[in-house]
């Protein structure tokens, strides 16, 4: 099968694929047979980029202690050692009394390293930790580290996101919000970090003896600890009624104004997605768990069970055929996929699903060597831009010279070029030739002339 792009000039297309070699991909996204009861909802895959399901995913929404991902982030970006001891200065705490958020139980000047304040953010969101954490970083400026926040945020590709606190606890009417794809990508980037996946992990923390806690105030842990912290997200423990196995953390936030938020890692078959789930009703639901645990378990219950990563292109089959000159070996050049690309499939589903459009030159010229780009193929799904491949030759043909300079011996003879020479040739000849009749006419002229004289 031949796919020909006529009366466009190879170098043309060669551009046009460049350009095409650079562009970012698009992505697909599905729509489950559900209605996801929240406000947001963001969901990727992590392993392609592909994103499965998005709601109002720019809307920019009260996100609580989701807040305390980009302190987290920035705790683990800018402290070289977490065992660094820090003390709690006392005013951090002015704004956090008689509103009776969340705590780790933390007192103002006590001495607690940086890891536990990790573990106190993530665990039980502890909002006195996360302004603790913002002092430290920011060097003893708050609002330094608001402008901290912020910056990063906008590197890291967010759009519709603004810090104004440290923990969440004060939402839009005090200029702090965020949107469920802002989340994601701040969560994508605190995913990456070690000592990030392993807190977010963690069910129980304790918290060691210190100046402010200085007895065993629960029993049962380890040597040197006071109490211990434990995490909101129910879905990770094995007793709950939420608990799936597959769910890897993150980070729980909730407050009247921003409902029920939920950021979650999620990984079965060696898949990972990350789900953002912002704005589910602040009442529980019947079982008296979280409605955004119950939307999050759906979505992945419905991922899991109806997509798989697999790949949509077969690297060692053929898929088209390009036209090849000079070459006195073959006369079309089969051009494969550079990778299968892996991509976010239906579980039902065979070839036909991906619909491919192909940019190919006219023909291509020899000599060709192995792993030269051709041209490219664009996929999509049910009207969506999955990604762009590029086509390569898995052969070697070599340039037959004679072909090679009859061909150009051929196009120089019907050149516009070759036309204006024999026309300038010619002109010269008639010009020649008109001189040489003029000097012929002169010296008969000449001739009789003399002759009268004599």
């Amino acid at each position: 099968m031949k796919f020909h792009l006529k009366k466009i000039p190879i170098f043309i297309c060669q551009l046009v694929l460049c350009a095409l070699m650079c562009a970012a991909p698009a992505f697909a996204a599905f729509t489950p047979p559900f209605e996801p009861d929240a406000a947001a909802v963001y969901v990727i895959n992590l392993d392609t980029g592909v994103l499965v399901y998005e709601k109002n995913a720019d809307e920019p929404r009260d996100i609580a202690s989701l807040t305390k991902l980009m302190t987290c982030l920035l705790l683990l970006e800018n402290e070289a050692d977490l065992d660094t001891v820090v003390t709690a200065p006392g005013y951090v705490f002015d704004e956090l009394f008689g509103q009776g958020g969340s705590t780790a139980d933390i007192r103002p000047y006590e001495q607690v390293s940086c890891r536990n304040l990790l573990y106190a953010m993530l665990l039980p969101s502890a909002n006195e930790a996360a302004n603790i954490t913002a002092d430290h970083i920011g060097g003893g400026n708050m609002e330094a580290f608001f402008s901290m926040m912020n910056s990063r945020a906008a590197q890291l590709g967010c759009t519709n996101t603004n810090f104004t606190n440290a923990h969440g606890l004060f939402g839009k009417e005090a200029g702090n919000y965020s949107t469920a794809h802002d989340l994601a990508l701040i969560a994508q980037a605190c995913w990456k970090n070690d000592v990030f996946r392993e807190a977010a992990q963690t069910n129980v923390h304790w918290m060691p003896l210190s100046n402010k806690h200085t007895v065993v105030e629960v029993s049962g842990g380890p040597e040197g600890m006071a109490y211990p912290i434990r995490t909101t997200n129910r879905m990770q423990e094995k007793s709950s009624g939420v608990y799936r196995s597959y769910i890897q953390g993150i980070k729980t936030g909730s407050t009247i104004e921003a409902g029920r938020n939920f950021v979650s890692t999620a990984t079965q078959n060696g898949t990972t997605y990350l789900a953002v789930v912002l704005g589910s009703p602040w009442e529980p639901a019947e079982d008296g768990y979280s409605v955004a645990f119950h939307v999050t378990a759906n979505l992945y219950d419905w991922i899991f069970s109806s997509f798989q990563v697999a790949p949509a292109l077969d690297t060692e089959k053929p898929l088209q055929e390009v036209d090849v000159k000079y070459c006195s070996e073959k006369d079309t050049l089969a051009v494969y996929p550079a990778s299968d690309f892996m991509t976010l499939l239906p579980t039902e589903s065979d070839d036909s699903v991906v619909q491919k459009t192909y940019r190919l030159p006219e023909t291509v010229a020899a000599p060709i060597r192995a792993g030269d780009v051709i041209g490219t193929v664009t996929l999509t799904m049910a009207g969506e831009e999955l990604g762009t491949v590029k086509l390569i030759s898995k052969s070697d043909l070599e340039r037959n010279d004679f072909m090679y300079f009859l061909d150009k011996a051929q196009s120089f003879l019907t050149s516009r070029f070759f036309f204006f020479i024999v026309l300038l040739a010619a002109a010269a000849v008639i010009a020649y030739i008109a001189f040489i009749r003029a000097l012929h006419h002169k010296d008969e002229k000449r001739r009789k002339i003399r002759r009268r004289r004599m």
